[in-house]
């Protein structure tokens, strides 16, 4: 029995094994089943949509927020007593140029300038009273010197006389005393000359003075009313009425609305594109200067927008920023408030809807739109035309052409083109639609609307 097992666990592997081989050789030698013949590919069927032709300008979008031209914040020059505040001077309030915001008590610089106005007077009345006694004292030295003439004259005559024994001593001496006398009024009215004509001088400086301290005067009495020097929203009102201010204490803060600017940023592609649309009279810019490009403002309110009419006026700072790697701009809207509507179809509406801004304000998130002439010709594709990985689908010939080419500006839903080094011909149609295991050459038709 054990004998019997032996041969079995011999026997029975090589006799599986030999029915294996036997299966695999007479499965493989069987005839492989006959091929179908494969049909040439058909032609895909795809949309398409011709090259848009640019018309020479370009529009650059950036995100921008509405900020104040200039803010002035007015300030006490005289100090005093608040005597009233207007009750446009609150904050939110609007005021006009030349409007009075507050006037500070002007008596005690009302009777400075009476006081200065007097002694103005005075020193005029000082200066005619030494001229009428230098015009006396040019009369006293006329007959003055008339004497002394006279006395000279009567003493040579009596020199002569006395010479010849005719008079005597002491009339001589006499006739000595009276030239002396005389000589020495005509000197003092001389030296009287003098001095008066110091004291006038003296007079006319003190008269000066006196007139620029009553100028002085005038010019702090007008400073007690502090007028708007704009038109303008008052941002914040710091004294009330009765309150003591003393002089350069800030009074209020006013905003200029005359003109507002959008605070907005560029990156560097773009700030190419704007130096490179420049005028020929932009020639003269300086290193840090803009072109003045023109910009529209746009802000949308639900379903509407708005625009304004604006130009890029400078840049801010002195370079870029280090977060965001962009240049700081500037877009100055001269008239804030000469808003336009537009319809959902890009048209401007003939007249406002109530609702409508009628300003732009400050903190408005807004979008601008910076217009830039391009001498080269472009053309422009929809946006969803262009792969994610920058391939472009082109029929060219009923055939599938992929290209590769430089965006030379994006926005609006479009990309556009430099036509002259994209390599895109005027006939060529883009696919817009979905292609699947794209391949150059394969064959394309225009798929039915």
């Amino acid at each position: 029995m054990k004998v019997i097992r032996t041969i079995l666990g011999w026997i029975l592997p090589l006799v599986i094994l030999g029915a294996a081989v036997a299966a695999f050789m007479y499965l493989g030698s069987q005839k492989p089943p006959p091929r179908r013949a494969v049909e040439a590919p058909a032609a895909v069927a795809v949309r398409t949509t011709p090259l848009q032709k640019m018309a020479g300008r370009i529009e650059i979008d950036a995100d921008g927020v509405v900020v104040p031209l200039r803010e002035v914040t007015l300030a006490a020059e005289v100090p005093g007593r608040v005597l009233r505040k207007s009750e446009a001077c609150r904050a939110g309030q609007s005021v006009k140029a030349g409007d009075v915001l507050f006037e500070i008590d002007p008596r005690d610089y009302q009777l400075e300038v009476q006081r200065l106005e007097g002694e103005l007077r005075q020193a005029a009345l000082n200066i005619e009273e030494i001229n009428e006694e230098l015009a006396q004292n040019v009369s006293s030295t006329d007959l003055s010197q008339r004497q002394v003439d006279l006395a000279s004259r009567e003493v040579s005559r009596l020199d002569t006389l006395k010479a010849n024994r005719i008079v005597t001593e002491t009339e001589h001496e006499r006739a000595l005393r009276e030239e002396l006398t005389v000589t020495n009024a005509l000197t003092m009215l001389q030296g009287q000359k003098r001095v008066l004509t110091k004291r006038r001088e003296r007079f006319t400086e003190a008269e000066s003075l006196a007139s620029t301290m009553l100028e002085r005067a005038k010019l702090d009495l007008s400073r007690t009313q502090v007028l708007a020097p704009m038109d303008g929203v008052v941002v914040e009102d710091k004294v009330e009425q009765d309150s003591f201010v003393s002089k350069g204490t800030p009074l209020v803060m006013l905003e200029d609305t005359s003109a507002v600017e959008v605070k907005t940023s560029l990156r560097m592609d773009e700030l190419a594109q704007v130096w490179g649309g420049r005028q020929a009279d932009g020639n003269g810019l300086g290193a840090h200067d803009l072109p003045d490009a023109p910009a529209r403002v746009v802000f949308t309110m639900g379903d509407r927008t708005y625009e304004w009419d604006g130009v890029l006026s400078r840049q801010e700072g002195r370079g870029l920023d280090e977060k965001t790697r962009t240049l700081p701009c500037r877009v100055l809207v001269a008239n804030p408030a000469d808003v336009k509507a537009i319809d959902r179809y890009g048209a401007t509406m003939a007249t406002l809807p109530p609702e409508a801004p009628r300003s732009l304000l400050r903190g408005m998130f807004v979008e601008v739109r910076v217009q830039v002439d391009v001498p080269q010709p472009l053309v422009a594709v929809p946006q969803e035309a262009v792969r994610p990985s920058g391939d472009m689908f082109l029929m060219r010939d009923d055939k599938l052409v992929i290209v590769h080419p430089r965006p030379f500006h994006s926005g609006g839903g479009l990309i556009v083109f430099n036509e002259a080094e994209s390599g895109l011909l005027q006939t060529d149609r883009v696919v817009t639609s979905q292609l699947a295991n794209p391949r150059e050459g394969m064959q394309l038709v225009e798929a039915a609307p």
